[in-house]
């Protein structure tokens, strides 16, 4: 047997052990075909894709730096090129894979590639129009999937009686989303509203808060084990009025779904702050603040603006213990600033403003929070290619536990925004507690998802609109303690005034908007 034919059975046998959900087993015999066919890029995918899945972020950089170096430039190649560029020290990935993504002229059956791009898109300095270019490629490609096939529910006049309304997640579990939807999910008006829940997650992965939301909900239906197609085709049975995505393009989003049209009107919401990009998603929720004026000119989904923050905060009671500074090794007299942020957030803009912010407050230090340990080094990797050294590098535990998380923020001083992706959850528990955050104001939703929570707090000193400004402000706070206190207790006394923590409040503007899409979709 050749080496090619043996790395063929290899991969064969990897796929059968996929279909048997025995995908940690698969890796060995992927990782041995890998070695006998260095350029075959479908087995190269197939173990990234595994790499990937179990998290071994720094692996699937390393295979792709050997894969690379011979291979030719494709679809697959520049999609990996681009989610390597956060991984990776400097900035070489970025300047030379991003240009190659936006415009990269993606073919039939090449749409999964120009998701790719749009899902990370909106964590890179990429000017609006051409997003919106790459979202009409991609829309494209994908009516092309169709086939010309009809939707599967068609607009009518008039809603049921209740309205029938679908919630899309793969997040009906102990999630920061889920922990939030299910606040809202309670709340509903069930004479006014009928709930059904439609799970994207493994079953595995229920726990006691998918059984919450089952009790709150009028049907709860998985889709994990359905394809596309019929996962549409499940939905539309329902007789939908309103399905409600609350993934949009963040993991495990599935927009193949969406592109069936289940319900006569679909609406996005949450996932990530970005649109999906598909003609069959009609709404995108949005604000007076998250979205400039022009927004619907530069996406294909309409703004549909809520009458508060789309973003609520959630209160946490913080737990009464938590690590001192002492304990982690954080000098007693350091100002901390906090940056609770996976990798992908840490752009080569926010990395240069950091060592710029630090420079000039000698007792900074940058703290964050990745949910595993061994994401540390990756951390101090990339923070020491922009010139942020370790000793100015602490780190604080990530338990994933809603109390003991919140009580991180006890040991921080400042947060800073990222950008060109700011905060969302991280900001709303930011905010919670009290702390300062600086913010960069852009033009994307993206980029003012930290602003529209400020500014709906009514807090807004902290924002600024160009990288000089959130230098200053983050200097300023990191060295005037009154000036930090002042805006901490204008926090405290803001919050209950402004609303932005009221879910009844919030469940009902959403209400009000779903009723608004359906009467203007009609």
């Amino acid at each position: 047997m050749t080496d090619v034919d043996e790395a063929s059975a290899l991969f064969e046998h990897a796929v059968a052990l996929d279909q048997l959900l025995r995908w940690p087993e698969a890796i060995p015999p992927l990782e041995r075909a890998r070695l006998l066919a260095p350029e075959d890029e479908r087995i190269w995918l197939a173990l990234r894709s595994h790499l990937l899945m179990f998290r071994r972020y720094e692996e699937a950089f390393e295979d792709f730096r050997a894969f690379e170096a011979r291979a030719k430039l494709s679809p697959a190649v520049v999609a990996a090129g681009l989610m390597s560029a956060r991984i990776a020290p400097g900035s070489e990935y970025e300047d030379k894979y991003l240009p190659l993504a936006i415009d990269w002229p993606y073919g039939k059956r090449e749409g999964r590639y120009a998701g790719s791009t749009l899902s990370l898109a909106e964590y890179f300095d990429v000017p609006r129009a051409a997003l919106y270019r790459l979202h009409r490629s991609y829309n494209a490609l994908r009516q092309e999937e169709r086939l010309n096939a009809p939707d599967l529910a068609a607009r009518r006049g008039l809603a049921s009686t209740p309205v029938r309304i679908g919630y899309l997640s793969a997040n009906f579990r102990d999630h920061v989303m889920g922990r939030l939807m299910l606040e809202v999910l309670s709340r509903h008006d069930r004479d006014r509203f009928a709930v059904h829940a439609y799970s994207l997650s493994k079953q595995q992965l229920e726990d006691s808060l998918s059984e919450a939301f089952r009790s709150h909900c009028d049907s709860f239906a998985r889709l994990d084990e359905l394809d596309n197609a019929a996962a549409a085709q499940r939905i539309a049975e329902d007789g939908i009025d309103l399905l409600i995505d609350l993934m949009s393009r963040s993991g495990s989003s599935r927009p193949g779904i969406l592109l069936h049209k289940p319900a006569p009107v679909i609406i996005t919401h949450l996932g990530s702050h970005g649109p999906v990009g598909l003609q069959q998603v009609d709404f995108k929720l949005s604000d007076n603040q998250v979205d400039l004026d022009d927004a619907a000119r530069y996406q294909i989904e309409r703004p549909l603006q809520l009458a508060t923050c789309v973003l609520p905060v959630r209160r946490v009671a913080p737990s009464a213990k938590s690590p001192s500074r002492e304990e982690l090794g954080i000098d007693r007299a350091a100002v901390v600033f906090g940056v609770f942020v996976s990798l992908v957030k840490l752009s080569p803009r926010c990395l240069r403003l950091w060592r710029e912010i630090l420079e000039r407050v000698p007792q900074g230090v940058l703290a964050f929070s990745p949910h595993r340990e061994r994401e540390r080094p990756l951390y101090v990797r990339r923070l020491h290619s922009f010139g942020i050294p370790a000793e100015r590098i602490v780190f604080i535990p990530c338990t994933r536990n809603d109390a003991d998380d919140r009580a991180r923020y006890r040991l921080i001083d400042v947060v800073l925004d990222t950008m060109p992706y700011t905060g969302g959850d991280t900001t709303a528990a930011a905010l919670d507690m009290h702390l300062p955050v600086v913010t960069r104001v852009g033009e994307r939703a993206a980029e003012r998802m930290t602003w529209s929570l400020l500014a709906h707090l009514g807090v807004t000193e902290t924002a600024a609109s160009t990288d000089e400004e959130y230098v200053a402000i983050a200097c300023r706070l990191g060295t005037e303690a009154g000036w930090r206190a002042s805006i901490a207790a204008a926090m405290a006394e803001q919050l209950p005034r402004s609303g932005i923590a009221d879910f009844d409040r919030y469940t009902r503007a959403l209400e009000a908007a779903y009723m608004q899409a359906l009467e203007s979709a009609g």
